[in-house]
């Protein structure tokens, strides 16, 4: 059985159709969940889905693009939400110099009040982060965020960089872009990532893998992206499933 590390099912785009996801996710063997947030909104809305359906559990955050919003009571609501027994982590939040929608200093404050909240809790990280490797490592060290752990979400840097957050005590989570022609770089990132430190998403609505490019992703391609990682690294895809399955439980803490 597959576990989905990273889609959010609470957005609007599954909205007409979310039960029928669910199924198809089920019929594919993809049966388990975990939805992070990207405001305080949707943080909400995220612990409300985990509290409704057995599978699911939520991450509260607030993402990169959204820093500005990242006040002390924000983050109070998030520390709130955050004790329910559903919520599993602390993010998305993370750095994004790539569209830069909210300025690099506040994406910066954001982020460590962020990490502090997770070692307040006892909880795991869920990192974004785009175009901003060097910077957000070197904010993980400083923070001390080895102490709790967690994942780069949607990983697509080197291996080298794969190997910085593993000896920081994170894992490296694949999402659909290991399926295009181009992602020459990010498969062999893949064949070097050590497999107990090894994630699949979808990133759901998100990023879909071939042949799905242009369409809504949903938690029912996930055995695409699960295929490539296992060509990458000439395994079956058995092993990748199960291996990545117990991976998220060990992060999440699940039984």
């Amino acid at each position: 059985m597959y576990f989905d590390s990273h889609t959010h099912l609470e957005m609007a785009a599954f909205d007409a159709d979310r039960e029928a996801v669910f199924t198809r996710a089920a019929a594919a063997g993809v049966t388990r969940f975990v939805v992070p947030a990207y405001s305080l909104e949707a943080s909400v809305r995220a612990v409300a889905l985990a509290e409704a359906r057995d599978g699911v559990w939520a991450s509260v955050g607030i993402h990169p693009h959204g820093a500005g919003r990242c006040t002390p009571e924000a983050v109070e609501a998030l520390e709130a939400l955050a004790r329910h027994p559903r919520v599993v982590a602390i993010g998305e939040t993370g750095l994004d110099f790539y569209r830069n929608r909210a300025p690099r200093q506040a994406q910066e404050a954001a982020l460590r009040a962020q990490m502090a909240l997770a070692r307040r809790l006892g909880l795991p990280l869920i990192i974004h982060c785009r175009d901003a490797y060097p910077e957000c490592l070197a904010i993980l060290r400083e923070e001390g965020a080895a102490e709790v752990g967690g994942v780069l979400h949607c990983f697509t840097a080197d291996a080298a960089t794969a190997a910085a957050a593993c000896a920081l005590n994170f894992f490296c989570s694949i999402a659909g872009p290991i399926t295009y022609p181009d992602a020459n770089g990010l498969r062999a990132a893949v064949r070097a990532i050590p497999a107990d430190r090894l994630l699949l998403e979808t990133d759901a609505p998100y990023l879909s893998p071939a042949p799905h490019r242009r369409s809504r992703n949903e938690p029912a391609h996930l055995p695409l992206t699960a295929a490539a990682v296992a060509a990458a690294r000439g395994v079956p895809v058995e092993e990748v499933a199960a291996q990545t399955a117990a991976n998220a439980r060990r992060l999440f803490r699940l039984p």
